[in-house]
């Protein structure tokens, strides 16, 4: 019985795990997508100037990547200073042992990237396919 419990309680913490960095992924990816049609002028005018398709997917690629990035390096010191604090609540303490190791950091950060790099690829694919004319066009 104890068993099947814990198993069933660590698949529903897998199933949130998942479903975390999947709202994670689109959280990035209509962020991104956000920026761009805030910046249709200005990448029409980068495009019109002689910037190459691929400068403007790099550029927005990498825009992503520091986004996550920052948010990565946020995530775990917020995530450091919310389990130290619930670890001195008396009720808490009895489940929570916050134990940090650099594999979880690593990790963490690693996730971060790649959800960066995934959210970031169709918004800058779109920012890379605009033409300058009708982004100069764009109100």
């Amino acid at each position: 019985q104890n068993t099947d419990d814990m198993q069933s309680m660590f698949a529903m913490v897998a199933a949130i795990r998942i479903l975390a960095m999947l709202v994670g992924g689109i959280v990035v990816a209509n962020t991104m997508i956000m920026s761009i049609f805030e910046r249709t002028r200005e990448i029409g005018t980068l495009r019109a100037v002689g910037w190459e398709a691929g400068r403007i997917l790099r550029q927005i690629l990498q825009e992503s990547l520091y986004l996550c990035t920052v948010a990565g390096v946020l995530g775990a010191l917020f995530g450091v200073v919310f389990l130290s604090g619930l670890s001195l609540v008396p009720v808490a303490a009895q489940f929570v042992a916050p134990r940090w190791s650099a594999q979880t950091f690593i990790t963490a950060f690693a996730v971060a990237l790649v959800l960066g790099a995934l959210g970031g690829i169709y918004p800058a694919w779109r920012a890379s396919k605009l033409r300058p004319v009708e982004a100069l066009r764009y109100e």
